[in-house]
């Protein structure tokens, strides 16, 4: 299965009382670079978020961007102090009865006397951290995964395409080509009328070198290799590992016998074929650069 470089895919979770969010963009690149961006209490989780996407994701420009509540604010919570809000209460009720005031103590003042509520930072382990940051990269990975595996598909629709006008051309020539020796053979039978008068024509000399310009011509062995090579590349889509870089390969390979085989035939018919299966190869070369 063809997997596109280009996708996007998002996660989240709860972390403590906030909301933690994870989201990646990958986009076409050489090789598997991966670029994360965390707020401070979670720098720690790099290392262990690189081991986890590398394997997932093999090549790409990856970038991973990771907002808990969406700033990049130290974690914390709101606090009761116990020990402060009885020492209120106490000396509130003490007042209340050695004075003989009336009236109820509301909540919204109790609450807004100094230290009954404390806002402090919460301490999170790296691994307590983990535990809760991985479901949103897990989502978030098989999110992107997702995505590419669309775009593969619709890129691969187009790429077999290509490869049944490609195998098409090939069929043209191999058809072709004994009609092309034959049209060379009565050329020669042609001009051989003319030269059995000449007292210098030489009957073995011509024999030798129609056997010489079918070899020279015979593009039998680079149509077999070609074709091969449509039916690996065919093969590689339908793979469930990532293939670009063989495919890459294969498409080099593909372009050599094309050019050999443009090379041999002294045909204006093949010759057509062979640009059109030049023109099919340089453009899957194109699509080729889009996939992982």
């Amino acid at each position: 299965m063809l997997l596109s470089m280009t996708g996007y895919g998002r996660g989240d979770a709860p972390f403590g009382t906030r909301r933690l969010q994870v989201e990646i963009r990958t986009v076409n690149h050489r090789f598997c670079e991966i670029s994360l961006r965390l707020p401070r209490a979670i720098a720690g989780l790099e290392n262990r978020m690189r081991e986890y996407i590398q394997p997932r994701i093999s090549r790409g420009k990856i970038t991973v961007n990771v907002t808990i509540d969406g700033i990049e604010a130290p974690v914390t919570r709101l606090r009761l102090n116990d020990d402060v809000a009885s020492s209120y209460f106490s000396i509130l009720e003490e007042l209340k009865q050695r004075f003989q005031l009336a009236g109820d103590l509301e909540l919204g003042t109790f609450l807004s006397l100094p230290d009954v509520l404390t806002w402090e930072s919460e301490d999170v382990t790296e691994d307590d951290a983990w535990a809760q940051l991985e479901p949103a990269l897990v989502a978030a990975v098989a999110d992107v995964g997702a995505m590419k595996a669309r775009e593969g598909e619709n890129l691969a629709r187009d790429v077999r395409a290509r490869l049944d006008a490609i195998m098409a051309s090939l069929d043209r020539v191999v058809e072709r080509v004994p009609g092309m020796l034959q049209d060379y053979r009565q050329r020669i039978a042609d001009r051989l009328a003319e030269l059995k008068t000449d007292p210098d024509f030489n009957q073995a000399r011509l024999e030798i070198e129609l056997v010489l310009f079918a070899d020279r011509t015979d593009c039998t062995e680079e149509c077999v290799r070609l074709r091969s090579h449509v039916d690996q590349f065919r093969g590689l889509i339908d793979s469930p590992e990532p293939a670009g870089r063989k495919l890459n390969f294969l498409l080099q390979e593909m372009n050599r016998e094309a050019n050999t085989i443009g090379s041999k035939a002294s045909d204006v018919p093949i010759a057509r074929d062979v640009i059109e299966i030049k023109e099919e190869i340089e453009k899957l070369r194109e699509q080729v650069q889009n996939f992982e």
